[in-house]
C-alpha cells in the first residue's frame, strides 16, 4: 500500500491561507510548510539585526523589513526570511503589499531545526533573485556571523566573523555592525564538556 497523496495548493490558495492564518507558512511547489516557533535568543537576535541595520540605513534609499514580509523567490516558492533589506522601490507582487521580490540583503538566525535549510535549500532559492547580493547567517549559540557576498562573476564568497569584539561589514550596503550589538541581551548556553 502506498502513501496517501498530498493535496497541493495553488499559489492563490496558499496566499489566501497564509494571509488568513495566525502563523506563517512557506510554500514550495504546491506544498505548505508551517514555520516553527523560535527561541528567545532567536527573537532577540532577529530584532537586534533588524534594528541595527535600520539605524545604519537611515538617510539612504534602503529599508529593513522583518519576518512578516514573505519573499517570492520563484513562481512556485515563497519563503520568510528573518530580516531583509531592499533598496529603492519595493517590488511587491500585488496590492496586498506583503510579498517582496527584490531583497538585497537577507539575514537568517540559525536554529537547530532550520540550519541545514538556511545554508542549503533556502540559500539556493535566494540566489535565484537578481537583486540578492549578501546573506548573513547568525548563530544563536555563540557570537558568530557568516557572510556570503556575491562577487561580480556571480560566485559567492564566505567570510566568518567570530567573537564579540569583531565587526561585520555588510559590503553591499556599505555599512558595518559590531557583533556585540547583534548579540546584545543574548545569553549563551553554558559550554558542554
Amino acid at each position: 500500500m502506498g502513501a496517501l497523496p498530498v493535496q497541493k495548493l495553488s499559489v492563490e490558495e496558499y496566499l489566501a491561507l497564509d494571509r488568513a492564518s495566525e502563523s506563517r507558512m512557506e510554500y514550495h511547489g504546491g506544498e505548505v510548510f508551517p514555520m516553527v516557533a523560535s527561541s528567545l535568543a532567536h527573537a532577540v537576535l532577529q530584532i537586534n539585526a533588524g534594528r541595527r541595520l535600520a539605524e545604519r540605513l537611515d538617510g539612504t534609499p534602503c529599508r529593513t523589513a522583518g519576518s512578516a514580509v514573505r519573499v517570492r523567490v520563484s513562481s512556485s516558492n515563497f519563503v520568510y526570511p528573518d530580516v531583509l533589506v531592499y533598496c529603492g522601490k519595493p517590488a511587491l507582487t500585488d496590492e496586498n503589499g506583503d510579498t517582496l521580490t527584490n531583497p538585497k540583503v537577507i539575514v537568517e538566525i540559525l536554529s537547530p531545526s532550520t540550519e541545514d535549510y538556511d545554508y542549503g535549500g533556502k540559500f539556493i532559492l535566494y540566489r535565484s533573485l537578481e537583486s540578492f547580493e549578501e546573506y548573513l547567517l547568525v548563530s544563536q549559540h555563540s557570537p558568530r556571523v557568516e557572510v556570503f557576498l556575491k562577487a561580480p562573476d556571480g560566485s559567492w564568497n564566505l567570510t566568518t566573523y567570530e567573537g564579540l569584539d569583531t565587526v561585520v561589514p555588510v559590503k553591499s550596503l556599505n555599512i558595518s555592525i559590531p557583533v556585540s550589538e547583534l548579540y546584545e541581551g543574548v545569553e549563551f548556553p553554558p559550554p558542554t564538556e
